[in-house]
């Protein structure tokens, strides 16, 4: 297996070679040139949306609390379609009028300079960074329990090579990396649910031997906690609007008529990949509770069941699965937070953004190494740092993004004031989380979008009877 992180890290020069010729200005490095198609820009959203939280926190939280877990992804039929109706064609749009690049971009198109533009870049920068370490964290793990290599030296690995081709040569390159990454993804978790499904005995057999052993696990609602499945559903459907490596997406694409195919591409991918989720969730944790398998904690479920599983031939697809879906979130995560801070910080300050590349390139690096002092000190789960991370964008975004971009009367102030009560509340929150041990019955991201929400209206109504 050295061997074979060996290939991958030296298979990357060529490529970052490549993407330096191709990446020659800003709108190739952040835009990918506009040059996207619908399955391209599908393919790639998935690759970047699901990441290790899929592959590893999905498992890993169906085998704590059981077909709760569901709840987060039970939106994913709709999500496509969601998209492109909500928020796809106003940021198409605006990128045509205004030629962004950039979310940031939009929101200063829409709101004007300043403080609209900065505040969405430091939600960018915090979440982003937040949601790399899950990456991190991610192949950490694998390294420890399924690769049978120190979990140090696949989490180097991994994060390297995607800072050095992402460094080199932007979205221009990680697009189509993106792309290819989807498909893996998506083929390989077919073959591996099909596989821990058989090894069970089936469906049918792995809900048997929950039924008898956790009965409690097959509660779709258990008893007083509705509420707070309820918000993580919300959370999830709604907050898919609001994720900047969905969103950045739009801003590739080739013109208006790709929004036609993107739906049916999209939600494709993400049903393909999500079955991983309840196959390996459903028959990981029949393993578990009949003895089968006994892996230390839940997030190491999916590791355990793959390497007794996998066998030689499965165990290559199922490494390079899980290693895609890290690699693909955290290109997308890297590029984005490279922009905020070269681009879209200095842009809000009333200064121009570096008039070369090699800022942005250098700041991709520090954004990985950020990432990685988060992965090293975090207690929490992957799955419950993917979800800070979604919880970040979901409260300060979505406001701005969904009501803002298509209320016409959304106005400077009322964004403003969104953008800084929705991040504020949901920090507020998850301390308070943390100070309890408890998630609380309403997910804290959820709630600061509602109230950012509501404060967007409110001030808007404002300004509006004002003038």
């Amino acid at each position: 297996m050295i061997l074979w992180l060996t290939l991958i890290a030296c298979a990357v020069v060529p490529l970052a070679w490549w993407g330096r010729r191709l990446a020659q200005d800003p709108l190739a490095y952040f835009a990918a040139s506009r040059g996207a198609g619908p399955f391209l820009a599908g393919m790639a959203g998935t690759a970047a949306g699901l990441s290790a939280f899929v592959f590893i926190g999905g498992p890993g939280l169906f085998a704590s609390i059981g077909v709760a877990s569901l709840w987060l992804i039970l939106s994913a039929p709709l999500t496509g379609a969601l998209q492109c109706l909500a928020v796809g064609e106003p940021i198409v749009d605006l990128t045509r009028k205004h030629h962004c690049i950039t979310i940031p971009d939009i929101l200063a198109a829409r709101f004007g300079e300043g403080w609209p533009r900065g505040l969405a870049a430091l939600v960018i920068c915090i979440g982003g960074i937040t949601t790399l370490g899950v990456q991190i964290k991610g192949s950490t793990l694998l390294g420890q329990a399924f690769l049978d290599v120190p979990g140090w030296m696949v989490a180097t690995v991994a994060v390297a090579v995607t800072t050095i081709y992402t460094s080199a040569g932007g979205m221009r390159i990680g697009l189509h990396a993106e792309a290819a990454q989807g498909v893996i993804m998506a083929v390989a978790a077919l073959v591996l649910t099909a596989s821990v499904l058989m090894a069970v005995g089936g469906p049918a057999q792995a809900a048997e031997i929950i039924q008898r052993v956790r009965p409690e696990f097959l509660q779709a609602l258990p008893p007083g906690r509705g509420s707070h499945y309820l918000s993580l559903f919300l959370l999830f459907a709604l907050g898919t609007c609001a994720q900047p490596h969905y969103l950045q997406k739009f801003l590739m694409l080739k013109d208006r008529r790709s929004l036609r195919w993107l739906p049916a591409v999209s939600t494709a991918a993400l049903l393909s990949v999500l079955t991983v989720w309840i196959g390996l969730g459903l028959g990981g944790t029949a393993l578990w509770l009949g003895g089968e398998i006994n892996p230390p904690f839940p997030d190491l479920l999916t590791p355990t069941l793959l390497s007794k599983f996998a066998g030689p031939v499965l165990l290559p697809i199922a490494t390079v699965a899980v290693l895609a879906a890290i690699m693909s979130t955290a290109a997308s995560l890297l590029n984005m937070v490279a922009a905020a801070v070269t681009r879209d910080l200095p842009l809000a300050f009333g200064r121009k953004p570096f008039p070369t590349l090699g800022p942005a390139r250098a700041a991709t690096i520090g954004a990985a190494a950020c990432a990685g002092l988060i992965a090293i000190q975090a207690k929490h789960t992957v799955a419950l740092l993917g979800i800070l991370g979604w919880s970040m964008f979901t409260a300060g975004l979505l406001p701005v993004i969904v009501l803002g971009l298509r209320w016409p009367s959304a106005s400077r102030k009322g964004a403003i004031i969104a953008l800084i009560a929705g991040p504020l509340v949901q920090i507020a929150l998850e301390i308070s989380n943390i100070a309890t041990h408890s998630r609380g019955r309403w997910e804290p991201g959820l709630t600061g979008a509602a109230v950012g929400g509501i404060l967007l209206v409110l001030f808007s109504r404002k300004n509006g009877r004002s003038a």
